[in-house]
């Protein structure tokens, strides 16, 4: 089947609609279609002086979805308060099958999200979600999803796939946004006679308070969602968005695949690095076989008053002892890496020197500065973007050539002058800048950190060249994270921490090498299991590897071989989940899968997070979806097992992957083709 998408919208001008659910079609149903994706719609209480022109825009589609945005001009000759303009608006879902909804039909597959704790997904009837019919006078309930403030992905993912299990199809939607949006599925008609509608959008007074008064010729633009439909359920779902957001990706690797990092914050220095760490690190990092070696927050500051450093991002040589960062950065270029370090682009203390100097630079919410001892820099200002280049430039010029952009405070609900309109434009204002910042420096790579994954929905991440997945401290626990992750994200994009030989935040000023410390991880039970996660998206390496003993050293040699070896196949694979989706805090055997459709390549990864010993079988029709029959495997073959321990095994077996681990946290990569 192919995606045909009836351009469709739902709107309310005017206090004219003050209904808390969408079981109509907000203009829609009255509007004059003028053209193409056109309409044209008058003041239904009969004032002809009120008039509206909407047009849905596609800019990107593929077979099975579209990318499509909402605009709105007054072609009236007064003015005219809009209140809600939908950014994409699905309907009809459920008319086809031939048969009337029955419970139990429909499935919402969507994810929570919360800081160390993203992508937490959920499969739920949607009946169960309070999705469901009453019958008399049209159903009213709903299944909403939302997130506030520019923190846009801090309560949930901006995605709802809506699964048919009597057609065997799946609706998909997805706001791109850095921003507060909303996503609401409703239902509309009578008794049997209904069909299930998702609505998608940033611009809603009920959300952030989102409203704009238009004059006569103005206009407003959504932001762009991507809808879609597909063949099967949530996996096929997945594959497609993961193809809209490569589509949508501004931002390209300057090798054309990810890179290789290490970054010295997660479990080891924790933003307190020295000379001799640095160097001991730089020599472990280079060992592994990095390509990139990023110094995390800690490289700068003079003052040592963080309310007067932030925001200046003055070098703190004394860091760094003789020749300070200059010289630092030229040993990590001499052992084949190039440096980086941790940004806050954004943020600025508030007795920085910018905030004394210029306090209009900061952002404001009725008159306040916003974000407390931690201000925010308002990127509509050319000043504010002068000051950041300059910056950047200087740090250029040092020789950096990869900045992780922090945002660990967030705007609150909406900016001075006109509250979440004004923080729409703030927020296509920044992404101009970093579109800027690539232009200026195309070598230079920027990852989109925004606390963890708080800011990373597409619409953000397409002007940056990575995503941190997770500040998630707890290796076991990040599986979850980044399998849920890869159906929100592009994997080749989804930075992932891998930390042997971890120190907890709680010893990082106390901690010392010793022979004790390194002993706790001969076995090497750590170290694979932080790399076989890694391998699953976009490898970044942390931990104090430099403590590593040689059983370890090689160990994380393998993989980071590994990684290079199959980060081209990563770059163009869809994730599969064999044994499905799992909570954060599960304690059992649990499988997640990157596909390559265009070379035949399976990546697998296999935890074990229960106490003793664990086996798993994984049929091969999970892992190559859409192959059948008695020979279709006969030629399947494994071509790499990680790690190469005593217990850790993986063969082939009657048409599955038969894999063993040893007891306790372990983890096993294996490559198929």
């Amino acid at each position: 089947m192919e995606f045909d998408y009836r351009p469709d919208f739902y709107l309310i001008i005017n206090a004219q609609n003050n209904c808390y659910y969408f079981s109509g079609n907000g203009g829609r149903e009255g509007a004059e279609e003028t053209g193409p994706g056109t309409f044209r719609l008058t003041d239904p209480t009969g004032t002809t002086e009120t008039l509206t022109e909407v047009r849905v825009e596609t800019v990107d589609e593929g077979r099975n979805w579209r990318r499509v945005r909402t605009v709105l001009t007054n072609a009236g000759s007064v003015p005219v308060r809009v209140e809600l303009l939908s950014a994409s608006y699905l309907a009809g879902i459920g008319r086809s099958g031939g048969e009337p909804w029955k419970k139990h039909r429909f499935v919402l597959h969507f994810a929570h999200s919360a800081w160390t704790g993203e992508a937490q997904w959920r499969h739920t009837f949607a009946e169960d979600a309070g999705l469901y019919k009453t019958y008399n006078h049209g159903s009213q309930t709903s299944f909403r999803l939302a997130s506030q403030s520019s923190w846009s992905t801090c309560y949930h993912e901006p995605v709802l796939i809506v699964e048919d299990t009597l057609t065997g199809l799946s609706w998909f939607t997805r706001i791109e946004c850095g921003h507060g949006w909303c996503i609401d599925a409703g239902i509309r008609g009578y008794r049997d006679d209904t069909e299930i509608t998702v609505m998608a959008t940033d611009c809603m007074e009920r959300n952030d308070g989102w409203h704009v008064e238009l004059a006569p010729g103005e206009s407003v633009a959504t932001a762009y969602a991507v809808v879609g439909c597909v063949e099967g359920g949530f996996e096929e779902a997945a594959a497609e968005l993961t193809k809209a957001a490569r589509a949508a990706m501004a931002a390209q690797f300057p090798k054309g695949v990810p890179p290789l990092c290490y970054n010295d914050y997660m479990n080891a220095l924790w933003a307190l690095p020295t000379r001799e760490k640095t160097l001991r690190l730089v020599e472990a990092a280079a060992e592994g076989g990095c390509e990139y070696y990023v110094i995390d927050a800690g490289w700068y500051g003079v003052s040592g008053n963080e309310e007067q450093d932030l925001g200046m991002w003055e070098v703190n040589d004394a860091v760094f002892g003789e020749g300070g960062y200059r010289e630092i950065a030229g040993r990590i270029r001499a052992a084949g890496m190039l440096p980086g370090i941790w940004f806050e682009i954004e943020s600025a203390g508030i007795e920085s020197k910018i905030v004394r100097e210029h306090p209009e630079y900061v952002l404001r919410r009725r008159g306040d500065p916003v974000g407390g001892r931690r201000l925010l820099l308002d990127f509509r200002q050319e000043g504010v973007r002068q000051h950041i280049m300059g910056r950047i430039r200087a740090l250029y010029d040092m020789g950096v050539r990869y900045i992780k952009n922090d945002y660990n405070a967030n705007t609150g609900p909406g900016i001075d002058p006109d509250g979440a309109s004004s923080l729409h434009g703030h927020s296509q204002a920044f992404s101009s800048f970093i579109d800027a910042v690539r232009a200026e420096f195309p070598d230079l790579l920027v990852e989109n950190c925004g606390s963890g994954a708080m800011r990373s929905d597409i619409g953000t991440l397409s002007r940056f060249h990575l995503q941190s997945v997770s500040d998630q401290e707890d290796y076991f626990r990040l599986p979850s994270i980044v399998s849920g992750s890869a159906a929100c994200i592009p994997p080749e994009r989804l930075g992932i921490w891998a930390y042997p030989y971890p120190v907890r935040i709680d010893y990082r000023q106390s901690f010392t090498p010793s022979p004790e410390f390194t002993a706790q991880f001969t076995d090497g039970r750590v170290t694979a299991y932080n790399c076989v996660t890694g391998l699953m998206g976009l490898m970044y390496l942390s931990g104090r590897i430099d403590c590593a003993d040689l059983l370890n050293r090689r160990l994380i040699k393998d993989a980071c071989a590994l990684y290079k070896r199959y980060r081209s196949v990563t770059a163009s694979a869809f994730p599969l989940y064999p044994t499905g989706t799992f909570d954060i805090d599960s304690d059992t055997v649990n499988t997640f899968a990157l596909r390559d459709p265009s070379s035949g390549t399976v990546l697998l990864a296999v935890w074990n997070n229960g106490d003793g010993p664990a086996s798993a079988t994984v049929p091969l029709s999970k892992l190559f979806p859409g192959l059948s029959g008695d020979n279709a495997f006969a030629s399947c073959r494994i071509s790499d097992v990680y790690p190469k321990l005593l217990g850790y095994t993986a063969r082939l077996d009657g048409g599955a992957v038969k894999v063993s681990l040893p007891s306790g946290k372990t983890a096993l990569f294996v490559a198929l083709y």
